[in-house]
């Protein structure tokens, strides 16, 4: 807010020219200096229309949450249901809009199971001993040391990154030269045998072996077997398979069991065609089936039995679809057998049986209800509006084959957090209205907004003609202080009371409905109706009171802007004329009294 130009002490005179040039500044700067408080004034106005307005916004909201019930019912809180059952750890249920209240009892009998189909035969090649370790499993047999304990003396056998499973076999026979241990890969698995006349205990592994050899060739949990001719035996309790995830499915780096090699090109599963390129790996087609919401399966590599298994996403009794294209990969990995047969490898899923409302044990005998799947829609069971949800067929406090109940009753709950939502937000915009419109306060004097309050009381405590019971929200547990009273009276707030609010939901749930939201069928218009179409009024976007009031303060600050301008170039003008007479009138002091020095000087 300050002007900048020539400044000066009396260079000639030395009287203090620049102060009295800085004091008749100021004086001129006072209607300037008004201007600029008069636009902050209303830059903090509009900042408080914008917190109001926002508050307005959020009550909108809350409003339209309750009054959207008259757009549908999916949307008709004051038709919410709830549902429970007495156990679930056997069922859960959920209930929309359109279910009925009512009670009744499920029997599960069968869960539906999900179809799989798994690898007629084994996917992957199993060891002969000439493999890496550390090629085993994707790369993770690790090098190191492991231990073979004989009569309780150790013997440590080191593993390095070039051995195979027939040279760590060699190291085992060499550390027992005597030949009374004996190592070897034989029929697919990692063997040690030991005679067991001389040897009366040997043990495998300790907790300082820094390989993982025995976990890896399946000995860590293994036991000795008695041959009966002196010896006893470890083995691999499975054969041992040489998968390679990371490993080209063409080219077979992933060490498939196949009769003929791979060739590139698509296969179906489900809905979804796959492709297998020269760089597609065995883990990749894997992960590319996993992440195909049409595949409808999960695909894995199954170690323990060997086998590429699907199981489908959906469960009940339905086949997936796996065809052929114009790769072979499907049947060189046995989902499809050399006929085209895909559901060779498939094991139908069972669907799920209930009792509904009905007994196994009733006589005659009821037929259940059949689902393909574990949650049952409204559209199987044809109860309207209700999902239940199959979780076991028994639990610790329901046996198998007994029924539970399930309960669908009215959610007063939901409602009630609906409406005093809308209490909570309604109380917020007009105590902050009564705070702002005080004297001294940002929108003091704003008479718009002071009746916008007024008339919004109003409506609250406003009658709804065409009722009997319920006719205002005091008859609902609604209740306000008087209309007009101070905002430092707290009794100018709204408040529900829940309980006389259930009992009316469950006295005459219509008439709390017409009384909030209105009813079109009698020509009622509910409190709530009549409050949106006052807040839609408020917060038009151009001609509301926010817009209109934002955009007439947007134009005082305009227009306070151009007079400040003005008044700074006057200023600046001021300035330079005033700084230029007091400098001619500095040069003429100074020219006097060099005129005085002389005259004394001659004197």
């Amino acid at each position: 807010m300050s002007t900048t130009g020539i400044t000066f002490s009396g260079v000639g005179s030395g009287l203090p020219v620049q102060s009295w040039i800085d004091a008749m500044i100021k004086v001129e700067r006072i209607p300037v200096d008004a201007l600029y408080t008069k636009k902050s004034t209303y830059s903090q106005s509009i900042t408080t229309l914008n917190s109001l307005n926002a508050q307005f916004s959020s009550l909108r909201t809350s409003t339209e949450k309750l009054t959207d019930g008259n757009l549908s019912a999916a949307f008709d809180l004051f038709k919410s249901k709830k549902a429970t059952t007495s156990d679930a750890a056997i069922a859960t249920v959920t209930a929309g809009n359109s279910a009925l209240i009512q009670n009744m009892t499920l029997e599960v009998r069968n869960l539906a199971t999900s179809t799989i189909s798994k690898s007629i035969a084994n996917i992957s090649q199993f060891i002969d001993g000439s493999e890496k370790f550390t090629d085993l499993s994707n790369h993770l047999g690790k090098t190191g040391v492991f231990n073979i304990y004989v009569n309780g003396v150790k013997n440590e056998i080191e593993i390095e990154d070039a051995d195979t499973l027939n040279s760590i076999a060699t190291k085992i026979n060499t550390k027992f030269a005597s030949g009374n241990v004996v190592a070897s890969v034989t029929d697919n698995k990692f063997n040690i045998t030991y005679d067991n006349t001389t040897i009366s205990n040997l043990t495998l592994g300790s907790n300082a072996d820094t390989s993982n050899f025995f976990n890896m060739m399946k000995l860590s949990t293994a036991t000795a077997v008695n041959n009966g001719d002196g010896t006893s035996s470890f083995s691999s309790l499975t054969q041992i398979n040489k998968i390679n995830l990371g490993g080209k499915i063409v080219g077979n780096e992933a060490n498939l069991n196949v009769s003929a090699p791979i060739t590139a090109g698509t296969f179906k599963i489900g809905q979804t065609e796959f492709t297998i390129d020269a760089n597609m790996t065995f883990g990749g087609i894997i992960a590319r089936i996993n992440s195909d919401d049409k595949s409808g399966v999960n695909a894995s590599y199954d170690a323990a039995t060997n086998k590429l298994v699907l199981t489908s996403k959906t469960p009940g009794k339905t086949y997936i679809n796996i065809e052929n294209g114009t790769s072979n990969f499907l049947t060189q990995a046995g989902l499809i057998d050399g006929a085209g047969n895909s559901m060779v490898s498939q094991t139908l899923g069972n669907n799920a049986k209930v009792y509904i409302n009905s007994k196994s044990t009733d006589i005659p005998a009821p037929t259940p209800l059949e689902v393909n799947s574990n949650s049952i829609t409204s559209d199987i069971s044809g109860i309207a509006g209700v999902t239940i949800n199959l979780k076991n067929l028994s639990s610790s406090n329901t046996p198998a084959g007994t029924s539970i109940d399930i309960n669908v009753e009215q959610d007063s709950d939901q409602l009630y957090n609906a409406v005093n939502d809308f209490i909570n937000k309604f109380n917020t915009v007009i105590s902050s209205i009564d705070s702002n419109t005080a004297i001294g306060k940002d929108l003091h004097n704003e008479y718009t907004l002071v009746n916008i309050r007024n008339s919004m009381r109003l409506m609250i405590a406003d009658k709804v003609t065409g009722l009997s019971t319920y006719q205002n929200l005091a008859n609902i547990g609604i209740t306000s202080g008087a209309i007009g009273k101070s905002a430092k009276d707290t009794s100018t707030t709204i408040s529900i009371d829940k309980s006389k609010f259930v009992e009316a939901m469950e006295k005459n749930p219509s008439e709390v409905r017409a009384l909030l939201i209105g009813d079109s069928q009698t020509g009622i218009k509910g409190i709530l109706q009549k409050m949106e179409e006052k807040l839609e009024s408020v917060l038009e976007p151009t001609k509301g009171f926010f817009a209109a009031k934002k955009e007439s303060i947007n134009q005082s600050i305009a227009d306070t802007d151009k007079s400040i301008k003005r008044g700074e170039e006057r200023i600046t003008q001021y300035k330079n004329s005033i700084t230029q007479q007091f400098a001619q009138m500095d040069q003429y002091i100074s020219k006097m009294q060099q005129q005085g020095s002389a005259l004394s000087s001659i004197g």
